[in-house]
């Protein structure tokens, strides 16, 4: 099938409506492809790039806002600072990329396969990424803010230093993740699988835990002052020196889980069961406020009257 390629050197409107025609008969030629172009700085935007081939393009600068890239294939793409506000991703398939410093507000990007790519000090505020696959992404720094990842698969990324309050993570599968020292008050990991992830340093304030499991993680220094942590899978997970104050803990399995250092005062439904399986030493403040470590029939776990 013959493609229309901007390296050929036509004009670049010309390509647009060749592939605005090839879109509308989905055979035949006129499928762009971006192979090494150079835009930067170009305003594109609402461009509709549905399908198209982005391969090592340089985009740096440009306004692409609400431009149309869904089911695209991106790879080796560059656009760092780029303005990508309300543009669709939606079952695009993005590898080796770098949207580094690019603002993304209400971005679109579900059901997106997205691989080794940097969004690294990106605004992704109220972006959708619920479906989504990501492999080995960076996100350091960037905002996602009340975004939507909602049934997500999350390998290998790194959230450090970002700011994901009020984000959704329901139902997601993340794996190997780090979300050191972010800040994350209100987020939501419900029924959310966290395997082996760092929430070390983490401003945790009210997230929701329910029905969570975080086997094989670190939470060490995590604020995670009235989280709801019910029914959670938190054996073995290494809880020391957080701040667990007014944490809700009914139901939640906390068999060897590491409270040694932690602030639990106030926390509510914990049992004497959890935390006898717990480890506790004389540095954990236990939910009546007394020093540990916690012994069975002290009645240690019960909050202080207020």
């Amino acid at each position: 099938m013959e493609t229309t390629n901007i390296a050929n050197g036509g004009s670049f409107q010309a390509i647009l409506r060749a592939h605005a025609q090839w879109m509308h008969q989905e055979s035949g030629e006129g499928r762009c492809i971006l192979d090494g172009a150079t835009l930067n700085g170009m305003n594109l935007t609402g461009v509709d790039l549905h399908a198209a081939i982005i391969r090592g393009a340089t985009l740096l600068d440009a306004e692409l806002s609400t431009a149309k890239f869904s089911r695209a294939i991106i790879d080796g793409a560059d656009f760092q600072r780029a303005l990508l506000g309300g543009a669709d991703f939606s079952e695009a398939r993005m590898s080796g990329s770098d949207l580094g410093f690019s603002w993304m507000a209400e971005a679109v990007l579900a059901d997106a396969q997205i691989r080794n790519t940097s969004f690294r000090k990106s605004n992704l505020r109220g972006a959708r990424f619920q479906g989504s696959l990501l492999e080995s992404c960076k996100f350091l720094g960037a905002t996602l803010s009340a975004a939507c990842l909602n049934h997500t698969r999350i390998t290998l990324c790194d959230f450090s230093e970002c700011d994901f309050s009020e984000a959704q993570f329901v139902r997601a599968q993340i794996e190997g993740s780090r979300f050191h020292a972010a800040n994350g008050p209100d987020a939501n990991f419900s029924n959310c699988r966290l395997k082996g992830c760092d929430f070390a340093r983490t401003d945790l304030a009210r997230a929701r835990f329910v029905r969570a499991d975080l086997t094989g993680s670190q939470l060490e220094r995590a604020r995670l002052r009235d989280a709801d942590l019910r029914e959670a899978q938190l054996a073995s997970v290494i809880l020391c020196r957080a701040d667990l104050a007014g944490a809700r803990f009914g139901g939640a399995l906390l068999f060897a889980a590491d409270l040694r250092g932690a602030d639990l005062t106030g926390a509510r439904e914990m049992t004497s069961q959890q935390l006898t399986q717990a480890r506790t030493d004389d540095t954990t403040l236990l939910p009546n406020g007394s020093r540990g470590p916690y012994r069975r029939l002290s009645r240690a776990e019960r909050p202080a009257s207020r």
